[in-house]
């Protein structure tokens, strides 16, 4: 299959999960992107990243169409967000490729079974 069709279809399976779960689609995009891609694991996180938010942006209008945001809590959430993106971005490229996709397992797992308890 041509690189350009699965870069394509990761993309529609990735945005459909974050729009039904409200993941963004981070948890299927890395992932996708290190195993069918042959991205490494730096690039596959900057990649899905850079993504995400226009995705994000797409994914978003039919929440706030349905009055679904809370948008004061939203606000703090973001305040938070930027800040604790930009040193998480800083911090990024100090880590080895393995232990990120150690630490992408991991999360994944734990909010897995968070969910799955309640």
């Amino acid at each position: 299959m041509h690189r350009s069709l699965q870069a394509g279809l990761l993309g529609l399976a990735a945005g459909f999960v974050g729009g039904l779960v409200g993941i963004g689609g981070g948890l299927v995009m890395v992932p996708g992107l290190v195993l069918f891609l042959s991205l490494d694991q730096h690039r596959a996180h900057a990649t899905s990243t850079a993504v995400i938010v226009v995705a994000t942006s797409a994914s978003v209008l039919p929440f706030v169409l349905n009055s679904e945001v809370a948008w004061a809590t939203g606000g703090w959430l973001l305040v938070g967000s930027v800040i604790g993106a930009y040193a998480g971005a800083r911090f990024f490229m100090r880590i080895p490729a393995v232990w990120l996709a150690r630490a992408f397992v991991v999360l994944a797992v734990v909010s897995a079974a968070r969910l799955a308890l309640t």
